[in-house]
């Protein structure tokens, strides 16, 4: 069995951080801790779905660490409808490329091609953490 498979069957719940329920924050920074060994990333878990300006300036904090670039897995998929960032997902291989993500309108995680998800929003970008054998950003270590 896949570990997708796994993050299929947990229910959406707002603020959750763990395999009893995920937000998209939640899910997206599991997968990134337990499947592509980032750094646990900060929780966020007070931050309400609904509060896209909070939502983005969670975003700003995290970004710094984070690297523009492609589509492929291990990358979080951010969209977004003007500057404002309004979900979030992980990009996955599961056969092929895709993008896990939850939330309260699908009532749990679900895979969807990176073309049908960036459809969903006026912008979308990729980012990926990039880190060194002692866990450091890559671009901490550049400074």
């Amino acid at each position: 069995m896949h570990w997708i498979n796994d993050y299929l069957t947990v229910p959406y719940v707002d603020g959750g951080r763990d395999m009893h329920g995920f937000d998209c924050w939640g899910l997206v920074r599991d997968v990134l801790y337990r499947q592509f060994k980032t750094p646990l990333l900060e929780s966020f878990g007070h931050v309400c779905p609904d509060n896209k300006t909070l939502l983005t300036a969670s975003y700003l904090q995290v970004v710094p660490d984070f690297l523009s670039g492609p589509c492929k897995p291990g990358a979080v998929a951010c969209g977004f409808s003007g500057d404002c960032l309004i979900h979030v997902g992980i990009v996955v291989n599961n056969g092929q490329t895709q993008v896990l993500h939850t939330g309260r309108q699908y009532g749990k995680p679900l895979l969807t091609s990176p073309r049908a998800f960036r459809r969903l929003f006026q912008r979308c970008e990729f980012f990926h953490h990039e880190c060194n054998s002692q866990n450091l950003p890559q671009q901490a270590r550049a400074r």
